[in-house]
């Protein structure tokens, strides 16, 4: 693609760029100067309004984190060295970024596209126990049951927690392992699920860079998947990120990446979390070439992005970059529920359609538990997030901002108390890969309850 011909530049500004010690990159440029930009720039989180409608503020915020990626550039953590970029430079590089990418092959192709605000035409949808930890003898069963689901546009891979039984130790031959049998176990329930050729985003058994350099390489993913690299939180990278880079660009890969910005740390609230959001997004362009840019501010006890204040954050920051860049913006939904609560659903209620209507161009999940309890994942959970997308394409903000403001009065006195729910066998039928009656009919009443709020489910 156009804008992943600038490899040798970008290695060039990792070993030139001016040295700094990281607590300094920390406190004087990023603390110091987030909480300047939001006074500045005049951005404000109005508490009774979770859905941003003021458009002259989302781009104000866009012009906030533009001011920030420029100042802050992006800090390699393995050589103490920052990779710098003038504003000039940055939006050269942004107009050249792919307003769409076809990703899978055969009868599972999928073209994903850049979406504006309040754009009728749904987010793709792709459904996955991502960053959650899965018992190998349930991966196949666990990742069928998301890849089966017709509203899934394309998948993504969970995380092994063993080996063929043994633990994955990170830069052992233990770890390549893992890449390799998470190849194995994932294309198996593809399969199964009659849909091999759908894209797949991997390579989620990969602590280091050694799993995705071997397990995306001959006889393993393939080039119409897409492939993962992050950022560090806030606007770091290192050299086995960078390592991944080198190698999907010269396999021609898709290179998909991420920004999890932390609320309350570095960037502050709500205001400065929108900012550094925005320029975390810009410079996943610049450091990393990404063709897909995404998100998931995290809390720092919850470790959800499901909060009031979070929710505000990831809506403005996606208008601010869907009205001033041609990016194919992604969010990631990452609840405290698990499977088997309505809290869960919920959360991914108000996480979707906020997403959708500022402009997400891909819904991504759902983190069910935030990831944290091995297996608590099921199917179900990412077809209600997808469908609550779909439902909420081509509606107004100012609709949207009404639901979600009843949806999260709903779950957010819950969040507190951790309703992590049941894991992958206690809520889906293991023969006939269907959820169980109760998972079912919690399903049903959410539904339904968001239908009488004016959702338009089809």
């Amino acid at each position: 693609m156009r804008n992943a011909a600038r490899l040798v530049d970008i290695l060039d500004r990792m070993e030139n760029g001016p040295i700094m010690v990281e607590n300094e990159y920390d406190m004087k440029v990023i603390a110091a100067n987030v909480p300047k930009l939001v006074k500045k720039y005049e951005i404000k989180f109005d508490g009774e309004n979770l859905v941003n409608t003021d458009d002259a503020m989302a781009d104000r915020l866009f012009e906030a984190g533009l001011e920030m990626a420029e100042l802050a550039g992006v800090y390699c953590q393995t050589n103490s060295r920052r990779m710098l970029w003038s504003k000039q430079e940055i939006l050269d590089v942004i107009k050249w970024a792919p307003p769409e990418v076809k990703i899978g092959s055969g009868h599972d192709e999928h073209v994903e596209y850049r979406r504006d605000v309040e754009d009728p035409r749904p987010p793709t949808i792709v459904s996955g126990p991502i960053g959650t930890t899965m018992q190998e003898e349930l991966v196949i069963p666990i990742m069928q049951s998301y890849i089966q689901e017709p509203i899934t546009d394309t998948v993504i891979a969970g995380t092994l927690d063993s080996v063929y039984g043994r633990e994955i130790r990170t830069k052992s031959p233990w770890e390549i392992m893992a890449g390799w049998h998470e190849v194995e176990l994932t294309m198996t329930a593809a399969k199964r699920a009659g849909r091999e050729s759908i894209a797949i985003g991997c390579v989620e058994s990969a602590n280091s860079d050694l799993p995705e350099l071997s397990a995306s390489s001959y006889g393993g993913y393939r080039p119409t998947d897409w492939h993962h690299i992050a950022m560090i939180s806030e606007l770091k990278t290192d050299f086995q990120l960078l390592n991944k880079l080198t190698h999907l660009v010269k396999t021609d890969s898709i290179v998909h990446s991420f920004a999890n910005p932390i609320f309350g740390g570095l960037a502050g609230g709500a205001e400065g979390l929108a900012v550094i959001t925005v320029a975390a997004l810009i410079m996943l362009q610049m450091a990393y070439m990404t063709t897909t840019h995404s998100q998931c501010p995290t809390h720092p006890f919850h470790l959800s992005n499901t909060a009031p204040p979070i929710i505000w954050s990831i809506g403005m920051s996606v208008q601010a970059m869907s009205r001033n860049t041609p990016f194919m913006l992604d969010v990631l939904t990452s609840p405290v529920g698990g499977p088997g609560t309505k809290t869960l659903l919920y959360e991914c209620a108000a996480v979707a359609a906020t997403s959708t209507v500022s402009g997400a161009a891909r819904l991504i999940g759902v983190r069910s538990a935030v990831g944290k309890i091995s297996g608590h994942v099921s199917g179900l959970e990412a077809r209600f997030n997808g469908e609550v997308g779909h439902a909420a394409a081509g509606i107004s903000r100012e609709q949207a901002n009404e639901i979600v403001k009843e949806v999260v009065a709903k779950y957010k006195d819950f969040l507190d108390k951790e309703p992590y729910g049941k894991n992958f066998p206690e809520v889906y039928d293991l023969h006939t890969l269907k959820p169980k009656e109760e998972w079912q009919k919690m399903y049903d009443e959410v539904k339904e309850e968001l239908f009488k709020l004016g959702m338009p489910f089809k």
